[in-house]
């Protein structure tokens, strides 16, 4: 039998402490169910550890569910949790209301359990294939990093946050440093091998909010959030010792490589066009690092 953690966790939102404690009822030993008695238990909950799913009452007292789908569907991190309205409305006006504020399903009171669970399966289900398109859509196919259009979005948003909110962010350019002759000396299957243990390294020593993406062939970008140039360098070092330490292995093979690294910072971007500029001053200084031995990290012009 599966733990309780393992199960996928169901939120549901209802004033009605009988309904609750019923839906509680019907769902356990397959879904790990919290409850919400009220909007801030509600928001408490989404905070702490966003559900996998919601069942969302649609006659609330302090707000109604269509409303609170609405308000959901419009923050981009709860955005693609499936929503199922349970409600004792069934007019066909309410149910394509539901449809249209984004939720996923529609089930009517008194509920059926295994209606209710088929249901939530189905939702549950198409969850996890439209992540695996996500993923797919946002991520290099070889190294598992994201891909270069996916890091534009990301610093994008994560710029506006930035700027809104006074916090610094950084950019970071790596390239292997004479990629080239690990293929031509160990093969592409080494060379591959070589780019997957790059990124795994750098995943290992940077932080979970940070963005890592394969910026094109051997060159990566890491931007590091909230973060300034002296600690943004604490970061890059670690990952020269991960590398030291922990050297690629393949094909019975021991490769060494190190990398060159360019390093900007907001507070040098301008205002117009930021990013370009962090990009900009970024590519410039890998550039330099590479033309003055590599192996190294420019942070200044």
């Amino acid at each position: 039998m599966a733990s309780e953690t393992s199960l996928p966790r169901i939120l549901m939102f209802d004033d009605s402490e009988v309904e609750r404690i019923y839906v509680e009822a019907l769902l356990k030993g397959e879904f790990a169910v919290e409850t919400a008695s009220d909007l801030i238990d509600f928001w408490a909950h989404m905070a702490g550890d966003p559900p996998d799913l919601i069942l969302l009452d649609v006659m609330q007292k302090e707000i109604s569910g269509f409303e609170l789908c609405e308000q959901i569907k419009r923050n981009s991190e709860y955005a693609m949790i499936p929503i199922i309205f349970v409600t004792s409305l069934d007019s066909a006006q309410d149910i394509e209301r539901g449809f249209d504020v984004g939720g996923h399903d529609y089930v009517t009171k008194p509920m059926m359990q295994r209606e209710l669970k088929a249901r939530m399966r189905s939702a549950l289900r198409l969850k996890r294939l439209e992540s695996e398109l996500r993923m797919r859509s946002v991520t290099d196919y070889l190294t598992g990093a994201y891909n270069r259009r996916y890091f534009h979005e990301v610093i994008t948003a994560n710029l506006s946050y930035a700027q809104r909110m006074k916090r610094n962010l950084c950019i970071a350019m790596l390239d292997i440093d004479f990629f080239k002759k690990v293929n031509d000396k160990f093969g592409h299957e080494a060379g591959d091998a070589v780019l997957q243990h790059f990124t795994d390294t750098i995943k290992s020593q940077i932080r979970k909010y940070d963005i890592l993406a394969r910026y094109g062939g051997e060159e990566f970008v890491i931007q590091f959030f909230d973060c300034d140039i002296q600690k943004s360098l604490h970061f890059l070092e670690r990952i020269y010792a991960a590398l030291k330490a922990n050297p690629c292995t393949v094909n019975m093979h021991t490769i060494e490589y190190t990398f060159s690294a360019g390093l900007s910072s907001l507070e040098e971007a301008q205002p117009e066009n930021p990013i370009d500029k962090l990009i900009e001053l970024a590519d410039k200084r890998l550039y330099i690092a590479k033309n003055s031995g590599r192996n190294r990290v420019v942070s200044s012009s």
